[in-house]
């Protein structure tokens, strides 16, 4: 006896409009996966390089601050709202001049008023920039010209704007006190 199968209407697969339909849903799942990994990168890049620039920028005013101190500043005085682009500072131990300048690109020091020059902060890649209207130098050498116990200070302002990472900008600035350590008259 031959066994005849009738064919069931009943079991019967995926129409192609419920696959357009599956492949749509699975579409969209993916691309907001993909939208919201893209995202978290470019902020974990962003944080990463703020956090990077903000490390290399406290470097930079460590430095500075301490030359400072140790030395004498031989730029001019600029006591008013200008911001002077660069500092020059004698160093105490072998009397050699050093120059820190800033550009909209980089933080440089210099040795000698001019000579070889090198990046303590580059912010190449970063996507940063020294905003240079409000980064920079001021400085008076004594306040009372004729007082010779009163050293003199210097400010450093280092601002970095970052245009292109939508975030707030990176602003340092710091007052230091100049001390009297004797060796001003100490001739080369």
């Amino acid at each position: 006896m031959r066994k005849v199968y009738k064919k069931n209407s009943l079991k019967k697969g995926f129409t192609l409009i419920e696959l357009l339909v599956a492949m749509f849903i699975f579409a969209m799942v993916m691309g907001g996966m993909v939208a919201v990994s893209v995202a978290g990168f470019r902020s974990y890049q962003k944080s990463k390089a703020i956090k990077t620039v903000t490390e290399d920028v406290g470097f930079a005013i460590n430095s500075i601050t301490k030359d400072v101190r140790m030395g004498k500043i031989e730029s001019a005085d600029n006591v008013g709202n200008t911001l002077n682009p660069s500092l020059v500072v004698t160093l105490n131990h072998n009397q050699t001049k050093v120059c820190y300048s800033v550009s909209s690109a980089s933080l440089n020091v210099c040795d000698g008023v001019c000579g070889s020059c090198k990046s303590i902060v580059d912010l190449a890649g970063t996507g940063m920039t020294f905003d240079t209207s409000t980064s920079g130098f001021r400085n008076q050498k004594s306040w009372p010209v004729a007082s010779p116990t009163v050293r003199g200070w210097a400010e450093i302002n280092l601002n970095i704007a970052s245009p292109s990472m939508d975030t707030d900008s990176i602003s340092v600035q710091t007052i230091v006190s100049l001390r009297d350590y004797g060796w001003e008259n100490v001739t080369p």
